[in-house]
């Protein structure tokens, strides 16, 4: 069973960005089927690279197309961007330490997080751009 899944009441109507968070979702589900059959840190490690690498790349698309389209809450939303790429990096280091590992209280961390994002913060975008008719 997936850690999350998507549907359409997570959508936010823009193929690109839609296509992205389907993505993460998937490579997060990976990360948790990782974990829950205890592969090791060298599968898990690559893993939770792959994650952060996309996100990033998400993260900067996002921000360049609300940029783009003037959207006037784009501040608190690379905010909160910011504040999660750092939490995640800290994380990565840590790991790569051995100081940390990945477990369920951080993949529901970033589950919840995840969702709580594309339901508020990037929905609120969405209606923006629905709103001003533009894509």
């Amino acid at each position: 069973m997936p850690l999350i899944t998507w549907n359409e009441s997570l959508s936010v109507n823009i193929e690109e960005f839609d296509g992205h968070h389907k993505k993460i979702i998937k490579l997060l589900n990976g990360l948790f089927d990782a974990v829950a059959v205890k592969k090791g840190i060298s599968v898990i490690q690559p893993t939770v690279a792959e994650l952060i690498d996309y996100t990033r790349y998400h993260f900067a698309a996002e921000e360049s197309f609300l940029e783009k389209h003037s959207f006037p809450w784009i501040n608190s939303h690379k905010h909160e961007h910011d504040e999660l790429s750092s939490k995640v990096l800290e994380f990565q280091k840590q790991l790569s330490e051995g100081k940390a590992m990945v477990d369920l209280a951080l993949l529901n961390f970033l589950k919840d997080w995840l969702t709580r994002h594309i339901m508020g913060s990037d929905k609120k975008y969405s209606s923006f751009i629905k709103e001003k008719g533009k894509s």
